[in-house]
């Protein structure tokens, strides 16, 4: 009996022992299982923004990130700008993604609710899990929070930009009204394209003279501007070899549609001219609260655009391109849905290497940039691209010929147009230009011309970006030249036409426009 009780009591006690061993082992990996949830950053805890930021796992168990904006403002752009930090080096150039959480309809409707916008942000890597360092909306800093650390720390940046559209519902007896502007009952969502463009050393300058008076870039913003826009500094010139077009539209290149021997001939006191007259014409629009009429451009690709640099910029603020939108084809500048046009968003721009312009030191040397489209467009009656300038990039070669400059800047009483106009402008010498006033000395140089007749005609504010553009004797149209800048007449603070107007020289840029728009 007592030899049959002890073997109950030992066999009772490695019966405790076996459930002690168990419940070791289950409270270890009950930890282990916590502390990589830790390191994969799966638990909240002690997260930098908790109340903007978590992680969270997808259906197929990924970490990823969750960012929460509370009742964002309505009827406006929202840009979401993050900031992530890891602790190693990255496998690929893949830097991950934001994006909206919802679909664009429910992110909609939650904005318009006042209810919370999400994102969701896809990492790079998943171990170690990026850290959240900032969080900036509207460019607002939300919350800020420690680096990651490490011998090697990578930083990321993400963006979002969520923004009205570039289709929109106008009444149509809105159609003409330059005020009518675009609704916000739906938006178009893409993140923004980043860049750096790449600038070298101050091109030397011409002797120098007396100061220059006052330089105005007809103006990139829809008012006049007391402030001078990026002017320009002189550099040698080249004489390059002739070269034949560059294009790869070559059979519908420069070819305008309506055979009209009544050209109108100004853009400030000018006639209008007709729909699809100038098929290359692009309106360049920046959205703010909304769509603002900001620069011109020029077709010169299914997906390409020649403007000035200078655009890029609004009141010395470096512009997202996802803050750009196009419209080719168009005639009524604020006619949404106008026969014939479409509008595009802006993929990217790059600014030519040279240009050097900024408030302090203005330029129109290398004022050059290209923009790219997401979506190419389709040729047709309305839009075409202009042939690129072919032949001698010689100056004096075209010293005395007529060119045409359409666009939708002021007009003699200081009114932006809701049509396109058309100035017939000489090309003078630079020598006739620097003489006309010293003080062109200062901003133009060997890449660089003068036109006008100084008689009041002529690219006003709103022109900057415009091609100039010649007439050669197949009767196909070639791009020479863009609006840079003029002279500022201080009393109307609009460009004053007395004086020749600046254009960049395309003739000089063709190598390195021919390398964008081929890549």
């Amino acid at each position: 009996m007592f030899l049959l009780l002890s073997e109950v009591l030992v066999f009772k006690g490695y019966r405790i022992k076996i459930y002690k061993m168990i419940s070791e082992i289950a409270r270890c990996i009950f930890f282990v299982h916590h502390l990589l949830l830790l390191l994969n950053g799966a638990m909240a805890i002690e997260l930098p923004c908790p109340e903007y930021f978590r992680y969270i796992r997808n259906d197929n168990f990924e970490s990823m990130g969750q960012v929460e904006i509370p009742s964002p403002p309505r009827n406006m752009a929202l840009h979401l700008k993050i900031e992530l930090t890891v602790a190693t080096s990255l496998p690929s150039k893949y830097v991950g993604r934001l994006e909206l959480a919802q679909s664009k309809e429910e992110s909609i409707r939650a904005i318009q609710q006042r209810r919370s916008l999400f994102y969701v942000v896809h990492f790079p890597i998943s171990h170690p899990l990026p850290i959240l360092t900032n969080i900036w909306f509207n460019e607002q800093l939300y919350c800020s929070g420690p680096r990651a650390l490490g011998r090697i720390v990578t930083s990321i940046v993400l963006e979002h930009t969520l923004f009205p559209p570039r289709i929109l519902t106008i009444p149509t007896n809105q159609e003409n009204n330059l005020d009518a502007q675009p609704n916000f009952n739906d938006f178009i969502q893409f993140d923004q394209i980043s860049f750096s463009p790449f600038i070298p050393e101050t091109p030397s300058r011409l002797p120098t003279l007396p100061p220059p008076p006052p330089l105005l870039s007809p103006s990139p913003s829809p008012r006049p501007s007391s402030r001078p826009s990026p002017l320009l500094s002189s550099i040698p010139s080249k004489v390059l070899s002739e070269k034949k077009p560059l294009n790869n539209n070559d059979d519908e290149c420069g070819r305008v549609n309506i055979q009209n021997s009544n050209i109108n001939p100004l853009i400030a006191k000018g006639m209008k001219t007709s729909p699809g007259q100038w098929p290359w014409l692009v309106a360049i629009f920046v959205v703010k609260i909304q769509f603002e009429f900001h620069c011109t451009g020029t077709l010169v690709t299914n997906k390409h655009i020649v403007t000035v640099a200078h655009c890029t910029r609004l009141d010395d603020i470096i512009l997202p391109a996802s803050t750009m939108l196009v419209s080719l084809g168009r005639y009524r500048l604020r006619d949404w849905r106008e026969k014939g046009s479409v509008n595009r968003e802006v993929k990217e721009y790059t600014l030519h290497p040279d240009y050097k312009g900024d408030a302090k030191d203005p330029t129109a040397d290398a004022d050059l940039a290209i923009i790219t489209l997401w979506e190419p467009v389709k040729f047709s009656d309305f839009i075409k691209p202009i042939c690129l300038w072919s032949g001698s990039n010689d100056l004096r070669d075209i010293v005395g010929s007529r060119g045409y400059v359409i666009g939708w800047g002021q007009d003699e009483f200081g009114r932006y147009l809701t049509n396109p106009h058309m100035a017939i402008v000489p090309i003078v010498s630079q020598e006739d230009c620097l003489w006309s006033n010293a003080g062109f000395v200062a901003f133009t140089s060997n890449r660089t011309f003068c036109a006008g007749s100084r008689n009041g005609i002529g690219p006003c504010n709103g022109d900057s970006g415009s091609g100039l553009v010649i007439r050669k004797t197949d009767g196909r149209y070639q791009l020479r030249g863009v609006v840079s800048h003029s002279i500022l007449d201080r009393n109307t603070m609009s460009c004053d036409l007395t004086h020749y107007v600046v254009y960049v020289d395309v003739a000089k840029h063709l190598d390195w426009i021919h390398s964008q728009i081929t890549s």
